[in-house]
């Protein structure tokens, strides 16, 4: 059982991600570069600001660093809703989150 998991974890982590870089394909670099690094997926808006996004597959979860607001999320996967949550229980959903966030800061709308 737990390898399934780990399999599977691994899995969700992978297709967020390559969403997450699809949905960069056709942004100005000027305004916005996603590039996987080590096994992240870093965001680097056009002030240098950047978002992190890590696996942290020890415990399952995906960690979320937000350099600008100095904040961090933490998010589990929550397979009946096929989305990843905040681990806090605030609602904050990864894809919505980033959505939001690179249009106040940027202007950016992205369709993840």
């Amino acid at each position: 059982m737990e390898e399934r998991e780990e399999v599977q974890y691994r899995k969700n982590i992978q297709i967020l991600f390559e969403t997450i870089e699809e949905a960069f394909e056709n942004v100005d670099p000027d305004v916005a570069e996603c590039e996987d690094s080590m096994g992240a997926l870093v965001i680097t808006l056009a002030k240098e600001s950047k978002c992190i996004l890590s696996a942290q597959p020890s415990v399952r979860q995906l960690w979320l660093a937000v350099a600008a607001r100095g904040t961090a999320y933490h998010f589990n996967y929550d397979p009946i809703l096929a989305s990843w949550l905040d681990d806090k229980g605030r609602g904050v959903e990864v894809k919505s989150f980033l959505k939001r966030y690179l249009k106040e800061t940027t202007g950016l709308e992205i369709k993840i």
